[in-house]
């Protein structure tokens, strides 16, 4: 399946055509903080993940929220949120800050459909679907859905139909998925927020699942009861 074909599973109701390229720019930190999550190894701890895996996750949400913010038409300078920054380093002094790609205080040429030059079929090795993963860590599944969730919701923008920016209706919507995700950070990750486990998961059982404790192995005769 090319790129640009619908996605599959947790990306099905992506919309994968659309006509805004500040998008599909805006989506990819959100690939590449995904990429971080799932090469991680703090994520298959079942027991939760450590500061340095959370601050480092943070840091890209942070750098996701900055690209929100730079495509946003904000003609008046409306605060755009910084909750997610503060959140990093709580002495930063943040303004609006300049919009760098120019062209929004113009009429411009409308431009063509595009298809997302991300692949949520399946098919591409780095975005895997979940089917094709095996997380034991559950805090590693939830964030993978908030990050998900926030991936199909971008492309399901009413500014998709746009050329270039988002409105701030659009952006605030999106701040909203990025504070799920920051709220999920810091209420599982880091070592306050460890737990002990000390079981082995059935499906990692050597001697296979049926082998654990409370695990019943009920085999029926073939030939049944005379």
């Amino acid at each position: 399946m090319p790129i640009g074909e619908p996605g599959k599973e947790q990306f099905r109701r992506a919309v994968t055509t659309l006509r805004n390229l500040h998008i599909a720019a805006a989506l990819s930190p959100l690939f590449t903080m995904r990429a971080e999550l799932l090469a991680n190894d703090e994520l298959s701890d079942r027991g939760g993940f450590d500061n340095p895996t959370r601050d480092h996750l943070m840091q890209h949400l942070v750098h996701c929220d900055r690209w929100r913010r730079r495509i946003t038409h904000n003609p008046d300078h409306a605060d755009l949120g910084d909750k997610i920054e503060r959140a990093i380093d709580a002495e930063a002094v943040l303004s609006i800050g300049d919009r760098p790609f120019g062209g929004d205080d113009i009429q411009n040429q409308s431009g063509g459909l595009i298809d997302l030059p991300y692949a949520l079929d399946g098919t591409d090795p780095d975005i895997p679907l979940q089917s094709q993963l095996k997380l034991k860590s559950t805090h590693a599944i939830v964030l993978l859905g908030a990050l998900d969730k926030v991936i199909v919701a971008w492309t399901r923008l009413n500014s998709r139909d746009r050329t270039r920016f988002i409105t701030r209706y659009d952006s605030m919507r999106i701040y909203g998925h990025y504070q799920e995700l920051l709220g999920y950070l810091l209420a599982f990750g880091g070592d306050d927020n460890r737990v002990d486990v000390a079981q082995v998961l059935p499906s990692d059982e050597p001697l296979g699942a049926d082998d654990s404790p409370n695990r019943k192995l009920e085999s029926v005769s073939a030939t049944g009861s005379t």
